[in-house]
């Protein structure tokens, strides 16, 4: 037997790792809780953030526009716009029809003056209505007075103790009803003095606007005279120009007309010069042609002339020169006093053939 220590083969085994191990085991079930919790959690937390996202985003967007808005508001280009926006709008209306405006504010002005007047009317209702009632006041305070006055002579002669009394407070009463009626008729002429001053400024405007109304009245009717003329002879004077220029669309109309004329006129122009060159051309082929014809023919006479003349017959002795006072041989069967006939074109081309 060996005395040498020996290592046991199946150490490895014998050696458990730490997950094999129960509190590996215990390990791996912590972890699986905490990815579960960590994973639960983040489901929670997740739409709370894209939430505060969105509304973030939202708020941030709204703000833009708010901005963007309040500037347009405020902004000097913005308000300069809108007044030409509308100065070009009031100039649409007020160039349709002028003299209508001015007739209609000329109508609202005379509306204005009868509502005035019904006014004035009213307020003169008012003096008067004042003026009868301190009239009356006027005649019952002086009623009171002497009724005052009446009852204090008997209560200053009657031997009647009660009498006395009687009279008495009836003269008191009689004499403060006075009194009431002189003070209410100076607080009634006050009002009266105002109503007659508001009165009589109300009729002096009445008077300046009447004048004023019918002072506008004669400015529109020279205005509507004038934009009548001035508008008749401006049409007069733009149906000349259209006579002349025309309008934009006719004067266009009209220009490419004539450019359509003129082109068409140019290209018969053109096919006419070129049918005359043709014709001219043909014409010279054929007189050359013509002319080449007559010089073969001349040619072929000449010849046949010659061959005649030197042939020493009878028959052609006439055409020698100075023969023609010779005797002319007569052909047999041919009358003597007969002309020989005379040979057409055709005949001579026979003989040229």
């Amino acid at each position: 037997m060996s005395l040498t220590p020996s290592t046991p083969t199946n150490l490895g085994d014998q050696l458990k790792s730490f997950w094999s191990r129960p509190e590996g085991k215990t390990g791996m079930i912590f972890i699986a809780l905490a990815a579960a919790a960590a994973v639960y959690g983040w489901a929670q937390i997740v739409p709370f953030i894209v939430s505060m996202l969105a509304d973030t985003l939202h708020m941030v967007g709204l703000a833009a526009i708010l901005a963007a808005v309040l500037f347009v508001i405020f902004s000097s280009r913005t308000h300069l716009l809108f007044r030409l926006v509308m100065r070009a709008i009031t100039g649409l209306i007020i160039d349709i029809d002028p003299i209508g405006i001015l007739k209609d504010h000329l109508s609202q002005m005379r509306k204005r003056r009868d509502v005035m007047s019904q006014q004035i009317s009213n307020v003169s209702g008012q003096i008067q209505y004042l003026k009868n009632i301190i009239d009356k006041n006027s005649a019952l305070a002086s009623e009171n007075m002497r009724l005052a006055a009446h009852a204090k002579k008997i209560a200053t002669t009657s031997a009647d103790q009660n009498e006395q009394l009687r009279m008495a407070l009836q003269m008191k009463a009689k004499a403060n009803q006075a009194g009431r009626l002189q003070k209410s008729n100076l607080s009634y002429q006050q009002l009266l003095n105002k109503l007659q001053n508001i009165y009589d400024l109300l009729s002096k405007w009445a008077v300046h606007i009447d004048f004023y109304i019918e002072d506008t009245d004669n400015e529109v009717k020279q205005a509507e005279i004038e934009y009548k003329t001035i508008n008749t002879a401006f049409r007069a004077y733009r149906t000349a120009l259209a006579v002349i220029k025309g309008t934009g669309d006719e004067k266009e109309l009209y220009d490419q007309t004539m450019e359509h004329l003129a082109e068409e006129a140019g290209r018969k122009l053109g096919e006419m010069e070129d049918f005359q060159r043709l014709a001219q051309n043909f014409m010279d082929t054929i007189d050359l042609e013509n002319g080449a014809v007559e010089t073969d023919a001349l040619e072929k006479l000449d010849a046949y002339e010659q061959k005649l003349l030197t042939s020493g017959a009878a028959d052609t002795a006439f055409l020698l020169p100075g023969a023609t006072a010779a005797p002319v041989p007569v052909p047999a069967g041919k009358a003597p006093d007969s002309p020989p006939a005379a040979k057409s074109a055709g005949d001579y081309g026979d003989m040229f053939k």
